[in-house]
């Protein structure tokens, strides 16, 4: 249950993720040998897990791919806001927010009448939890018989740090957790006309400037390289707009914190009170 509640307060206690602790390693089944020709399958089921929880990335992006499905309203242009959240175990979290206007006939819509639509994307179910879908689906398809063969085909000795590895092959012949997965995905929404804060920091952007100074690495006068992020998860941050006439897009794990930041905790604080609302 530890693990459990490690990765359920990463992809559920707020709208958008932004620390963790990595999850403890699975408990080995009792019933599974020990060693296979000489490979520690302990070690192998754990890096199992994070194969597995490292396989919800993609899911996760080809559901928030899809645009929300708003009533009489029909999304435009590219979604403004976005990001996705890793952790030590992969990609856990995507999200953006949607500008959707009313339709007003087979080819137009009325740009008098927009909304936006933020959306988050997780997927709780843990591989840790042995009785969860995710803990129960990883005991039933690990093979050792089938692991081994795999590896050993792809030249992975005994001894070899299975973590570098290239999971898919060493797990790549096991079943498929990607349905499961979807199916127990979670996708949360928060419209703008039942969240005007959210509204309001996001008409806040509008106008600002990105004064950030440009500097390429071993051209001109370098300045500090920053630290490494620290053991927790990270948010990679995405702002699309208009800039004399034509597109840019600035990606960030942290600089666009300030602009987007307050757009995140009003639709965070609208997510933790649409239960009490009704909403």
């Amino acid at each position: 249950m530890v693990g459990r509640a490690v990765l359920l307060l990463l992809a559920c206690g707020a709208a958008v993720s932004t620390a963790a602790a990595p999850p403890p390693p699975p408990v080995y089944p009792d019933d599974l040998p020990r060693t296979l020709e000489g490979y520690d399958l302990g070690v192998v089921y754990s890096r199992y897990s994070f194969w597995i929880e490292g396989q919800k990335g993609a899911v996760i992006d080809a559901i928030i791919a899809e645009p929300a499905n708003v009533a009489g309203y029909r999304p435009q242009f590219v979604a403004p806001v976005s990001f996705t959240t890793h952790a030590d175990y992969g990609h856990v979290q995507s999200g953006d927010i949607r500008s959707y206007c009313r339709v007003a006939d087979a080819t137009q819509v009325d740009r008098s009448d927009c909304r936006f639509v933020f959306r988050t994307v997780t997927i709780p179910a843990a591989a840790i939890d042995r009785t969860g879908p995710l803990g129960l689906f990883m005991r039933e398809s690990f093979d050792p018989a089938v692991v081994v063969a795999s590896m050993k085909a792809s030249g992975i000795a005994p001894d070899a740090d299975l973590w570098r590895a290239d999971g898919h092959q060493i797990f790549g012949a096991l079943a498929s957790p990607a349905k499961l997965l979807r199916d127990n995905a979670r996708v949360e929404t928060v419209d703008s006309r039942q969240c005007p804060a959210m509204q309001r920091a996001l008409e806040a952007i509008e106008g600002q400037a990105l004064p950030q100074r440009i500097d390429i690495p071993l051209i001109g006068e370098d300045g500090p390289v920053p630290p490494p992020r620290p053991h927790a998860a990270q948010r990679d941050d995405k702002l699309t707009f208009v800039a004399d006439g034509g597109s840019m897009t600035v990606t960030s794990w942290r600089a666009l914190e300030p602009l987007l930041g307050p757009v995140y905790a009003a639709a965070d604080v609208c997510l933790r009170e649409r239960p009490a609302t009704g909403g």
